[in-house]
């Protein structure tokens, strides 16, 4: 009887290891990404256009720059190079960079300059549209252009393009019998989503 009052603590501690033992960890949930506490670019009425991603470096006689994270509907975003006046292409336009099949510049955009993606799902363009002169605050459009997520760099082939958004802020034919890429050019199509400019209104600050 003894010997039976000592056996049941170990017969319990062995049942309660093992039961233990069997116990499934819970997943880790992956973080959310951080965006906390990036200064926040804003239009003149306020509204928040997007987060800081870092001032744009790449022409010290311009300082005052910004990479804006931009929001898109449906959760995805895109990166907008952003001053006080104007947001930019931050590509050169003209010289065939962004070319459209049809003959006004609808429809989907091929855009052939585009060599370094931004780290976004979408990669974007905006064209500006009116006023190149005398400089990028007299555009009056600011016309946004996406891909899908994900995008392939693709070549344009045996495409025929018929326009192209030139640096005057137009869309500019092209003589018939129009523009097929000599030797294989690469880029990526997007579709036209908005003007930022009736959307947002300038000057842009950070507060």
């Amino acid at each position: 009887m003894r010997r039976g009052r000592m056996l049941a603590p170990l017969f319990a501690l062995a049942l309660s290891g093992s039961l233990f033992a069997q116990r499934v960890p819970e997943p880790t949930p992956t973080p959310a990404p951080r965006r906390c506490c990036a200064p926040q670019v804003l239009d003149a009425t306020g509204k928040v256009l997007g987060d800081v991603v870092r001032y744009d470096d790449r022409f010290p006689s311009l300082p005052n720059y910004v990479w804006v994270r931009y929001g898109l509907k449906g959760g995805d975003a895109v990166v907008l190079n952003v001053t006080a006046e104007a947001i930019t292409p931050w590509i050169n336009l003209g010289g065939s960079a962004v070319v459209f099949t049809s003959n006004d510049c609808s429809g989907n955009a091929f855009v052939a300059a585009l060599g370094s993606p931004t780290l976004t799902k979408r990669y974007s363009v905006v064209l500006p549209q009116g006023g190149a002169s005398p400089g990028p605050w007299a555009a009056t459009n600011a016309w946004l252009y996406v891909t899908d997520p994900f995008p392939p760099r693709v070549s344009a082939g045996a495409t025929v393009f018929h326009s192209q958004w030139d640096f005057t802020n137009a869309c500019v034919p092209y003589p018939a019998p129009g523009l097929t890429f000599a030797g294989a050019q690469w880029g990526f199509w997007m579709h036209k989503v908005e003007d930022l400019y009736a959307k947002y209104k300038r000057p842009f600050w950070i507060p």
